[in-house]
């Protein structure tokens, strides 16, 4: 588990966060140097439970894969808690308390309603499906004001998150940001943004620490440029690449495999130009430390009894 402040990082610097949704994913993130891996609605629903991000996922299946992954980790495990799993400001408290337990070290907590996974998917696939809604802003305030209450005195981040942009526009998502950070909210984020002159209009009016949400190319280039948004104070930015590189990884090896009808190709695979040793030392898992440890409790046995 993570030793450090999450608080401290953000601080002095900004953190650049892949989407995860298990030990080996948030593995790959460690060596690969990164500050910080969110566990992400979507890739959690896609790898763990076998489903789309439909808001289908219940908070035991989140709070159990936490619990696993930040068990694990040696860096910050945020957690993509939608909107609380509950509509209740008392079901966010509990639910909160339940993720500072497992470990998390900040969540997003929007205004989405529970529903909304497919009325995000009707609204851009399916002609005349439900609409997609948000509660009002009071209520929403209300969970997050109940989310704080239970993180007094820790370092785990609330990051207020804003699901309203396509239901009542740029503007109200900004006016909820800013009332959000005046409750106490350490971090806010209005989903759905696109580009540099955007970040500019949320900076102006939102002051503190603010999240992008999960940065993608257009045409081959970025869409906003890191040092740009964190001199507005975007510190805090995810992004989504681990699941295609996972399948193709995975199709890669398979495909050779099966065509060969042999393991060769993956057994002789260098990962990159990496010894056998270093490749074996990729899995922590199969580390001898946990021999070591083993060995240590069967020799202490023998040594004091």
């Amino acid at each position: 588990m993570y030793k450090g402040s999450f608080k401290k990082d953000l601080a002095e610097k900004q953190v650049l966060c892949p989407c995860v949704w298990d030990c080996l994913s948030t593995r790959a993130v460690e060596l690969c140097g990164y500050d910080a891996a969110l566990i992400s609605g979507a890739a959690v629903a896609e790898n763990v439970i076998g489903c789309p991000d439909l808001g289908i996922m219940t908070i035991d299946e989140l709070v159990w894969v936490t619990e696993k992954v930040a068990g694990y980790a040696n860096i910050p495990i945020i957690v993509d808690a939608d909107e609380g799993y509950g509509d209740s400001p008392l079901n966010v408290a509990r639910n909160v308390e339940r993720l500072l337990k497992a470990g998390a070290s900040g969540f997003t907590l929007d205004d989405g309603m529970s529903m909304r996974g497919f009325a995000r998917l009707a609204e851009s696939r399916v002609k005349g499906g439900p609409p997609y809604q948000v509660f009002p802003t009071e209520h929403w305030l209300a969970k997050i004001k109940a989310a704080l209450d239970v993180l007094e005195g820790t370092d785990c981040v609330v990051i207020a998150r804003t699901e309203c942009r396509p239901v009542t526009g740029f503007e109200d998502a900004i006016d909820r940001c800013k009332r959000a950070q005046d409750l106490g909210a350490p971090m806010t984020m209005i989903n759905r943004m696109f580009n540099i002159e955007e970040c500019r209009q949320v900076a102006a009016a939102v002051d503190g620490w603010k999240m992008y949400p999960a940065i993608i190319t257009r045409d081959g280039k970025p869409e906003v440029e890191l040092k740009e948004i964190y001199d507005l104070g975007f510190n805090y930015v995810t992004m989504h690449f681990l699941e295609k590189g996972a399948l193709y990884g995975m199709m890669d090896y398979g495909r050779k495999n099966f065509a060969n009808k042999t393991t060769v190709y993956s057994d002789l695979h260098d990962m990159g130009g990496l010894t056998k040793e270093k490749q074996r030392r990729q899995y922590p898992a199969n580390d001898t430390e946990w021999l070591d440890r083993e060995r240590y409790y069967h020799q202490y046995v023998k040594d004091h009894m």
